[in-house]
């Protein structure tokens, strides 16, 4: 009984100090952590969009922390993102903004989804002087406030409509009119007052020019006044929910333009399935399209980003999705240029920004909004494919009328 004991002893001293040197070892290898903070819609109106910078934003964390995280210095940080759900309310995403620096100390910002939303968000981490990278908000209002704290990683709004206004100069036979409505969204209007004065100095006759509430879901008024001026083109600025609606009460009231055009909704997979069949021909407008080949610093190139994503999702990224990556592809350039977590170094860094990602090219306007430009896509066959410019497929026009489908 004696020796038992003694062995006991032992054995209960061998484990304490087994699970001391396991508890070292662990200690040892464990990494610090920069925490992002992010307030999206996952609830509400913009969450049907929201989910895909959801979806794409922890897809590029988990790659950057498998392939070693971000470098300072001589040490590695994983990454871990903090969400709230805004709710699709801008109050209520900058209170959580404010909550994410104040309460969870996060060290910088993720941008929400849409510019109403953002432009609010923007202003607290002015206020705190926290970086703030986002890829959901495009309206010049963002970006001319003098703001040193934000950066976006979509093109100008005013400008989205410029290649496909270019595109239809090309179309035989050559189109004349057109029709531009847009929603009362910041973005929109950013959007639709763009575009008309590009369409004008193109020579195009703009022959409707109206708001219509993006919270509407019936669009039998404004669709009896396109069909009335029976323009070439008709060109909505709006977002996914109502691009689904404008089309599928166009086919009802037997609203037959030559082209649909719009700014959300024909990149996006759901969009596709919700419309069927009624999706074909139809024209949207993006930043990034699955068909470019750029090379990356999270993932190898578009075309592995792609592969993963599908993979992991089960449906085809958008540019929504890629513009996602781009901000942690543009954080994780400049923090590791800054060599610290300084969130004026690093917001310095951020400025300077020069690097190659799956989304593209990625460098900054002085007023923190991307340089670049947007492609056309068309719904082909079930498939959306950039059509111009150096398009995959080449554009359909016109599109035939409903009856003829």
């Amino acid at each position: 009984m004696k020796s038992w004991g003694k062995w006991s002893k032992m054995i209960l001293i061998f484990g304490l100090v087994f699970g001391l040197l396991i508890s070292l070892n662990k200690g040892a290898f464990a990494k610090d952590v920069i925490k992002f903070g992010c307030a999206m819609s996952f609830t509400g109106k913009k969450s049907r969009t929201g989910k895909l910078y959801i979806d794409s934003l922890k897809l590029a964390a988990e790659a950057i922390n498998k392939s070693g995280g971000i470098k300072v210095g001589n040490k590695s940080y994983n990454i871990e993102i903090k969400f709230y759900d805004d709710k699709s309310d801008p109050a209520e995403s900058a209170k959580l903004i404010e909550k994410l620096v104040t309460e969870d100390k996060v060290n910088f910002l993720l941008g929400p989804y849409s510019s109403g939303i953002t432009i609010p968000d923007s202003i607290v981490a002015q206020r705190y002087k926290i970086p703030m990278v986002e890829g959901g908000g495009a309206s010049g209002k963002i970006f001319s406030r003098h703001n040193p704290y934000i950066f976006g990683t979509l093109p100008a709004a005013g400008q989205y409509f410029r290649t496909t206004l270019e595109m239809l100069l090309g179309f035989k036979p050559k189109p004349k009119t057109i029709a531009l409505i847009y929603g009362d969204d910041k973005f929109d209007i950013s959007v639709a007052k763009g575009a008309k004065k590009i369409a004008e100095k193109l020579g195009l006759k703009v022959v409707l020019y109206e708001k219509i509430s993006e919270g509407s879901a019936d669009f039998n008024t404004i669709l009896t006044k396109v069909k009335a001026k029976a323009p070439d083109a008709l060109l909505m600025a709006g977002h996914t929910e109502g691009g689904i609606n404008l089309v599928q009460q166009a086919k009802e009231l037997n609203v037959n333009v030559k082209m649909i055009s719009l700014t959300v909704g024909p990149s996006e997979a759901d969009f596709r399935k919700s419309l069927g069949k009624d999706a074909e021909y139809i024209f949207g407008v993006a930043s990034w399209s699955p068909q470019m080949n750029f090379k990356g610093i999270i993932f190898k190139n578009t075309k592995e980003f792609v592969k993963i994503f599908k993979e992991r999702y089960k449906y085809d990224p958008d540019y929504h999705n890629a513009s996602a990556v781009a901000e942690l592809a543009v954080f994780k350039s400049a923090i590791e240029r800054a060599g610290t977590l300084d969130p004026q170094k690093v917001r310095d860094a951020i400025a300077k920004t020069k690097i190659e990602t799956i989304y593209g090219p990625v460098e900054f306007n002085p007023n923190g909004q991307i340089k670049g430009s947007s492609v056309v896509l068309q719904i082909q066959g079930g498939q959306v494919y950039q059509v111009y410019p150096k398009g995959t497929k080449k554009p359909i026009y016109p599109m035939p009328k409903w009856k003829d489908r």
